[in-house]
């Protein structure tokens, strides 16, 4: 940790992969360096340890929204990243950033209705989050202009 916080990235991950080598059950390294290759672009070299860490630690609420948003952002796996959204609700059914990014799995498909729905859910656990609002805002603009344009106007 120390690496990280003076700006020793590549240390960082020297320590954080040796920790995992010795204790492949490390759930702060793993969750660590996962954080640590995502936030520099590599959430390809990520996945596989947010996979480690869930597979040891299955309520790893932190690893579960870092794994879906690589699944929704980068794999483009949206099956995947909606089981991650779910499991974190399961665990935590008033997950606002759990809740609020299955409803962004919603959009990515396409399910307008379904995303907002899922958004007014989540605008009645946090009204006060703006991102859900703005979000909501746009999902009701999307499916105005859908209706206007399937009745021809």
């Amino acid at each position: 940790m120390i690496a990280t916080d003076i700006g020793d990235i590549p240390g960082a991950e020297r320590w954080f992969r040796a920790a995992i080598e010795l204790k492949p059950d490390f759930r702060s390294a793993l969750f660590n360096l996962a954080l640590l290759l995502a936030d520099h672009g590599r959430p390809l070299e990520a996945a596989p340890f947010l996979r480690q860490l869930v597979r040891h630690y299955p309520g790893h609420v932190k690893g579960l929204v870092l794994l879906g948003d690589i699944y929704v952002n980068t794999l483009r796996d949206l099956d995947a990243a909606e089981n991650s959204y779910r499991q974190i609700l399961e665990i935590d059914p008033g997950n606002v950033q759990g809740l609020h990014n299955l409803c962004v799995v919603h959009v990515e498909r396409g399910h307008l209705q379904q995303a907002e729905k899922c958004l007014e859910k989540a605008k009645n656990l946090a009204p006060n989050e703006e991102y859900i609002t703005r979000h909501l805002a746009i999902v009701k603009e999307r499916i105005a202009t859908q209706r206007k344009t399937q009745s021809g106007h």
